[in-house]
């Protein structure tokens, strides 16, 4: 997977698709669809990729984090979204049977991939969009697991008490 990839994965899911974002983020939807597409003619900026992540991430499409995590990784870390109900609203179970088919998924692309002994260029795309899909499952078990975690401990060990702010301007106290 490229950067590009991980780009268009998550415009390509956008609600209105591709023409909804090119219009949001001001550029005709042929430049868009070329600077997506990672035509040497086109370059996508920066600016551009950012906005149009964020766009995706707005509208909670799938692979909406592709491109935060591929650049994440590119750079040697690891991107971790924020706990969002959305995410987390089915149970840590059934987040498994959804990463246990994903990883079928992967199993199936591989084997058929394999058959012969050579991947292609086309059976090794199959194959990262499967990967792709199956990290995807992996995060949604992980933030629904984190949230049945935190559902279970007090409120002050979950880091949500609001303490008294002390404004020591309006006290006349100096610092």
């Amino acid at each position: 997977m490229s950067l590009h990839d991980s780009l268009r994965r998550g415009a390509d899911h956008h609600p209105g698709g591709r023409i909804v974002i090119s219009v949001r983020i001001g550029k005709n939807d042929e430049v868009c669809r070329k600077e997506l597409s990672g035509a040497a003619s086109h370059k996508l900026g920066a600016v551009d990729a950012l906005a149009i992540a964020r766009l995706c991430v707005e509208a909670g499409t799938p692979h909406c984090y592709d491109y935060a995590a591929y650049v994440a990784q590119e750079c040697g870390g690891e991107f971790r979204p924020l706990h969002t109900d959305a995410d987390c609203a089915q149970s840590p179970v059934q987040r498994v049977t959804g990463l246990v088919r994903e990883t079928g998924d992967v199993t199936g692309a591989v084997i058929e991939a394999m058959q012969d002994g050579i991947v292609s260029d086309n059976e090794l795309a199959v194959i990262e969009k499967e990967i792709a899909e199956a990290e995807e499952a992996l995060r949604k078990l992980r933030q629904a697991a984190r949230a049945v975690n935190a559902a279970g401990k007090p409120a002050s060990e979950r880091g949500l008490v609001d303490l008294p702010v002390v404004d020591r301007m309006r006290a006349g106290v100096a610092a």
